[in-house]
C-alpha cells in the first residue's frame, strides 16, 4: 500500500532559507544607505533655509553672521537669522562660521548628527562670494 504524502522535504526547506538569506543580504545594506541618504537629504534642505537667511541678511547688514548654535522656536533675540530649524533640530545641531580664514566675504554652514539617526553624520556647505568652490557641498 503506497501512502500519499504531502509536504516539503528537507532540501526544498534549506533552498528556501539560503535564498532568503542571500536576499536578506543585499537589502539590509541597500536599504541602510538610503534612510542615511534621507537623512542627509533633511539636513542639506535645512542649510537650504540657512543660505537663504544668510543671504537676506547679507542684503541688509552688508556682512555674514555666524552662529554658533540655533535653538528652537527663535526669536530674534535668540537668533540673529530669521531661520526656524525647529524640525531639523531633533536630528541634527547647526553652526554657521562666517568671515574667518579664506572666506572672508561668505560663510560654512555645518549640520552634525545629534540623534541615534544621524550619529556620525556630517553635511557642510562652503559659500564664498568671491570665489564659490566648484563644489560646495561635502559630507561624511
Amino acid at each position: 500500500m503506497r501512502r500519499n504524502q504531502k509536504g516539503f522535504t528537507l532540501m526544498e526547506l534549506m533552498v528556501v532559507i539560503v535564498i532568503v538569506a542571500i536576499l536578506a543580504a543585499v537589502a539590509v545594506p541597500l536599504y541602510i544607505n538610503y534612510v542615511k541618504d534621507a537623512q542627509r537629504t533633511e539636513a542639506k534642505g535645512a542649510i537650504g533655509a540657512i543660505i537663504t537667511a544668510e543671504q537676506t541678511y547679507y542684503q541688509i547688514n552688508g556682512a555674514y553672521i555666524a552662529v554658533a548654535a540655533f535653538v528652537p522656536n527663535p526669536t530674534a533675540a535668540t537668533q540673529p537669522l530669521n531661520c526656524d530649524l525647529t524640525e531639523a533640530l531633533n536630528n541634527w545641531d547647526f553652526v554657521v562660521i562666517a568671515g574667518t580664514g579664506g572666506l572672508a566675504d561668505g560663510f560654512v554652514a555645518t549640520a552634525t548628527g545629534n540623534s541615534a539617526a544621524t550619529t556620525n553624520l556630517q553635511v557642510i556647505y562652503t559659500y564664498s562670494r568671491t570665489s564659490p568652490p566648484a563644489n560646495p557641498w561635502s559630507e561624511q
